[in-house]
């Protein structure tokens, strides 16, 4: 038993560490009105409309949300088919990024629509604003066959990437490619840390009760 109870805190004691990093989920399930940029929504901020939505801690810059109006469909079929996301740029100097300040590690999965093949459409950086190392990126495929501009199909995409990022640059996929259901994915070391910690607790506290 004392051995288990080792075991148990030590996995308790290094599950803080290999889950530091920050865990988000963002849906854009908001009625957005056209040119409506997210911003701080998701950051204990407001979008640009002025209004708020849940602390998942992270921010924006030159992404709009989208939903579709009464005078033009712009998607269909989306995951969370109240409101998707695109990047946006006017000018060559200008770029578009999701922030996280405490940074996430592993993976980046989200769901897209682009009617053309996008090379580095998403690139992840250790610093904030594209700033620090560049740790990994992602080329997407076309997947919109209609020939009406219309986000009709939605495929599921993950970004690999190396030590912590503290921002994605979505600015090669402006003004092109739909976004959607954009989270993290935990390491597998992680939730196995957790899963083995949590399951050694149980059973210690098991024998202590039998005890």
């Amino acid at each position: 038993m004392k051995l288990l109870s080792a075991a148990a805190l030590a996995l308790l004691a290094i599950a803080p560490t290999v889950a530091s990093a920050t865990a988000f989920s963002v849906n854009f399930e908001k009625n957005w009105d056209y040119g409506t940029e997210v911003q701080n929504y998701y950051n204990g901020g407001t979008a640009s409309d002025g209004t708020t939505g849940p602390n998942t801690g992270v921010s924006f810059v030159n992404v709009s949300g989208l939903s579709n109006d009464p005078s033009f469909t712009y998607y269909s079929g989306a995951p969370s088919a109240l409101g998707t996301a695109y990047a946006f740029t006017f000018q060559p100097s200008d770029r578009a990024f999701l922030n996280v300040t405490s940074g996430v590690s592993n993976k980046l999965a989200f769901f897209y629509s682009s009617p053309t093949a996008i090379a580095g459409a998403i690139q992840a950086y250790s610093g904030l604003n594209g700033t620090g190392t560049l740790l990994g990126s992602i080329d997407l495929a076309a997947n919109v066959f209609d020939g009406l501009g219309i986000a009709d199909v939605w495929s599921l995409a993950t970004l690999g990437f190396g030590g912590i990022a503290r921002s994605f640059d979505f600015t090669a996929s402006a003004n092109v490619v739909g976004f959607d259901n954009i989270a993290t994915v935990p390491e597998p070391s992680t939730m196995l840390a957790l899963l083995l910690g949590g399951t050694a607790l149980a059973a210690t506290r098991g024998r202590k009760k039998r005890g």
